[in-house]
Protein backbone atom coordinates (compact mmCIF):
# COMPACT_ATOMS: atom_id res chain seq x y z
CA UNK A 1 0.00 0.00 0.00
CA UNK A 2 2.84 2.35 0.90
CA UNK A 3 4.52 1.56 -2.45
CA UNK A 4 1.33 2.43 -4.35
CA UNK A 5 0.95 5.68 -2.39
CA UNK A 6 4.59 6.67 -3.04
CA UNK A 7 4.20 5.86 -6.74
CA UNK A 8 1.09 8.06 -6.87
CA UNK A 9 2.98 10.97 -5.26
CA UNK A 10 5.86 10.67 -7.75
CA UNK A 11 3.53 10.55 -10.77
CA UNK A 12 1.53 13.54 -9.47
CA UNK A 13 4.72 15.56 -8.92
CA UNK A 14 5.99 14.82 -12.43
CA UNK A 15 2.65 15.85 -13.99
CA UNK A 16 2.50 19.05 -11.93
CA UNK A 17 6.07 19.95 -12.83
CA UNK A 18 5.44 19.36 -16.54
CA UNK A 19 2.26 21.42 -16.42
CA UNK A 20 4.09 24.32 -14.77
CA UNK A 21 6.89 24.15 -17.35
CA UNK A 22 4.33 24.16 -20.16
CA UNK A 23 2.74 27.33 -18.81
CA UNK A 24 6.13 29.06 -18.75
CA UNK A 25 6.86 28.31 -22.42
CA UNK A 26 7.00 31.34 -24.70
CA UNK A 27 4.70 31.61 -27.70
CA UNK A 28 7.65 30.85 -29.93
CA UNK A 29 8.42 27.64 -27.98
CA UNK A 30 4.83 26.49 -28.40
CA UNK A 31 5.22 26.63 -32.17
CA UNK A 32 3.06 29.73 -32.71
CA UNK A 33 4.75 32.16 -35.14
CA UNK A 34 5.60 35.61 -33.75
CA UNK A 35 5.00 38.64 -35.96
CA UNK A 36 7.98 40.92 -35.37
CA UNK A 37 7.94 44.64 -36.15
CA UNK A 38 9.50 45.57 -39.48
CA UNK A 39 11.88 48.52 -39.73
CA UNK A 40 10.63 51.44 -41.79
CA UNK A 41 14.09 51.84 -43.26
CA UNK A 42 13.85 50.80 -46.91
CA UNK A 43 17.38 51.73 -47.89
CA UNK A 44 20.31 53.34 -46.12
CA UNK A 45 23.22 55.11 -47.79
CA UNK A 46 26.39 56.96 -46.86
CA UNK A 47 26.13 60.71 -46.46
CA UNK A 48 28.06 62.36 -49.32
CA UNK A 49 29.22 65.62 -47.68
CA UNK A 50 32.25 64.79 -45.54
CA UNK A 51 33.89 68.16 -45.00
CA UNK A 52 31.09 70.17 -43.40
CA UNK A 53 31.98 72.03 -40.23
CA UNK A 54 28.47 72.83 -39.04
CA UNK A 55 24.83 72.41 -39.98
CA UNK A 56 22.39 75.30 -39.84
CA UNK A 57 18.60 75.00 -40.04
CA UNK A 58 16.67 78.09 -41.12
CA UNK A 59 13.00 78.92 -41.54
CA UNK A 60 11.14 81.61 -43.47
CA UNK A 61 7.70 82.35 -44.82
CA UNK A 62 6.82 80.81 -48.18
CA UNK A 63 9.87 81.82 -50.22
CA UNK A 64 8.10 81.60 -53.57
CA UNK A 65 5.76 84.40 -52.47
CA UNK A 66 8.44 86.93 -51.50
CA UNK A 67 11.63 85.93 -53.32
CA UNK A 68 11.62 88.34 -56.24
CA UNK A 69 15.31 87.94 -57.07
CA UNK A 70 15.97 86.26 -60.39
CA UNK A 71 19.29 84.50 -60.70
CA UNK A 72 20.91 83.75 -64.04
CA UNK A 73 17.54 84.36 -65.71
CA UNK A 74 15.85 81.75 -63.54
CA UNK A 75 12.73 82.63 -61.55
CA UNK A 76 12.57 81.89 -57.78
CA UNK A 77 10.74 78.61 -58.31
CA UNK A 78 13.46 77.10 -60.50
CA UNK A 79 16.64 78.97 -59.70
CA UNK A 80 19.73 77.61 -58.01
CA UNK A 81 19.45 78.60 -54.35
CA UNK A 82 23.16 78.64 -53.53
CA UNK A 83 25.91 79.78 -55.85
CA UNK A 84 29.51 80.66 -55.10
CA UNK A 85 28.87 79.34 -51.56
CA UNK A 86 26.17 81.98 -50.91
CA UNK A 87 22.37 82.15 -50.93
CA UNK A 88 20.82 83.64 -54.06
CA UNK A 89 17.81 85.00 -52.18
CA UNK A 90 17.48 87.74 -49.56
CA UNK A 91 18.76 86.17 -46.34
CA UNK A 92 17.33 89.04 -44.25
CA UNK A 93 13.92 87.42 -44.74
CA UNK A 94 15.00 84.39 -42.70
CA UNK A 95 12.93 84.20 -39.51
CA UNK A 96 14.79 81.54 -37.49
CA UNK A 97 18.33 80.18 -37.43
CA UNK A 98 19.48 77.17 -35.42
CA UNK A 99 23.05 75.84 -35.39
CA UNK A 100 22.90 72.15 -34.54
CA UNK A 101 25.06 70.58 -31.87
CA UNK A 102 26.81 67.25 -32.49
CA UNK A 103 23.94 65.16 -31.12
CA UNK A 104 21.43 67.03 -33.28
CA UNK A 105 23.67 66.67 -36.33
CA UNK A 106 23.70 62.91 -35.85
CA UNK A 107 19.90 62.80 -35.50
CA UNK A 108 19.46 64.81 -38.69
CA UNK A 109 21.91 62.75 -40.74
CA UNK A 110 20.36 59.50 -39.49
CA UNK A 111 17.07 60.68 -40.96
CA UNK A 112 18.51 61.94 -44.24
CA UNK A 113 20.53 58.84 -45.11
CA UNK A 114 17.55 56.50 -44.82
CA UNK A 115 14.63 56.04 -47.21
CA UNK A 116 11.84 55.83 -44.66
CA UNK A 117 8.84 57.47 -46.30
CA UNK A 118 5.67 55.39 -46.40
CA UNK A 119 4.04 55.05 -49.84
CA UNK A 120 0.93 56.96 -48.72
CA UNK A 121 2.90 60.18 -48.36
CA UNK A 122 2.70 61.47 -51.92
CA UNK A 123 3.86 64.94 -52.92
CA UNK A 124 1.21 67.55 -53.66
CA UNK A 125 1.02 69.74 -56.75
CA UNK A 126 2.45 72.78 -54.99
CA UNK A 127 5.68 74.08 -53.53
CA UNK A 128 5.70 76.44 -50.54
CA UNK A 129 9.20 76.12 -49.07
CA UNK A 130 9.63 77.39 -45.53
CA UNK A 131 12.63 75.43 -44.27
CA UNK A 132 16.19 74.88 -45.37
CA UNK A 133 19.17 72.91 -44.11
CA UNK A 134 22.56 74.47 -44.81
CA UNK A 135 25.86 72.60 -44.62
CA UNK A 136 28.78 74.95 -44.05
CA UNK A 137 32.54 74.41 -44.15
CA UNK A 138 35.19 75.85 -41.82
CA UNK A 139 35.09 79.14 -43.73
CA UNK A 140 31.32 79.33 -43.17
CA UNK A 141 30.69 78.77 -46.87
CA UNK A 142 27.56 76.87 -47.90
CA UNK A 143 28.69 73.60 -49.51
CA UNK A 144 25.33 71.83 -49.57
CA UNK A 145 21.67 72.55 -48.94
CA UNK A 146 18.24 70.99 -48.77
CA UNK A 147 15.18 73.23 -48.99
CA UNK A 148 11.78 71.65 -48.53
CA UNK A 149 8.06 72.21 -48.25
CA UNK A 150 6.56 70.07 -45.50
CA UNK A 151 3.02 71.03 -46.49
CA UNK A 152 3.44 69.92 -50.12
CA UNK A 153 6.02 67.19 -49.51
CA UNK A 154 8.57 68.54 -51.97
CA UNK A 155 12.17 69.75 -51.95
CA UNK A 156 15.03 71.43 -53.79
CA UNK A 157 18.61 70.51 -53.04
CA UNK A 158 22.20 70.98 -54.10
CA UNK A 159 23.57 68.45 -56.60
CA UNK A 160 25.62 66.70 -53.93
CA UNK A 161 22.43 65.89 -52.00
CA UNK A 162 20.30 64.56 -54.83
CA UNK A 163 18.37 61.50 -53.69
CA UNK A 164 18.60 62.31 -49.99
CA UNK A 165 15.00 63.53 -49.66
CA UNK A 166 13.25 60.18 -49.26
CA UNK A 167 12.58 60.63 -45.57
CA UNK A 168 9.05 61.23 -44.27
CA UNK A 169 8.46 64.95 -44.06
CA UNK A 170 6.36 64.44 -40.95
CA UNK A 171 9.47 62.95 -39.30
CA UNK A 172 11.50 65.94 -40.44
CA UNK A 173 8.98 68.34 -38.93
CA UNK A 174 9.14 66.59 -35.56
CA UNK A 175 12.92 66.75 -35.69
CA UNK A 176 12.96 70.47 -36.52
CA UNK A 177 10.53 71.12 -33.69
CA UNK A 178 12.91 69.33 -31.33
CA UNK A 179 15.71 71.56 -32.63
CA UNK A 180 13.71 74.67 -31.70
CA UNK A 181 12.15 75.65 -35.04
CA UNK A 182 8.63 77.00 -34.54
CA UNK A 183 7.60 78.32 -37.97
CA UNK A 184 5.20 75.73 -39.34
CA UNK A 185 2.08 76.72 -41.26
CA UNK A 186 -0.88 74.52 -42.09
CA UNK A 187 -3.94 75.55 -44.08
CA UNK A 188 -6.20 75.30 -41.03
CA UNK A 189 -3.97 77.46 -38.83
CA UNK A 190 -5.67 80.82 -39.42
CA UNK A 191 -3.35 82.79 -37.13
CA UNK A 192 -0.15 81.58 -38.81
CA UNK A 193 -1.66 81.90 -42.30
CA UNK A 194 -2.55 85.53 -41.55
CA UNK A 195 0.97 86.19 -40.25
CA UNK A 196 2.42 84.94 -43.51
CA UNK A 197 -0.01 86.93 -45.65
CA UNK A 198 0.72 90.11 -43.69
CA UNK A 199 4.47 89.53 -44.03
CA UNK A 200 4.22 89.15 -47.80
CA UNK A 201 1.87 92.13 -48.17
CA UNK A 202 4.26 94.36 -46.21
CA UNK A 203 7.08 93.39 -48.56
CA UNK A 204 4.99 94.22 -51.61
CA UNK A 205 3.90 97.57 -50.17
CA UNK A 206 7.49 98.55 -49.43
CA UNK A 207 8.51 98.22 -53.08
Amino acid sequence: MKKIFCLFIIVFSVIACYDKKSKNLSIEDEGTPIVKSVSRTIYKREFPIKDFSKIEVVSYYDRIMWDALEYKKEVPFNKVLVDNYKLTFDSTKIQERVILNKVQEKELLNLMVCDTCVPEQISAACYKPRHMILFRDKKNRIIGYDEFCIECVGSRSSDNLNGFQKYCYSDMQKLLENFGITLFIESGDEKRVKEEIDFIENIRKSK
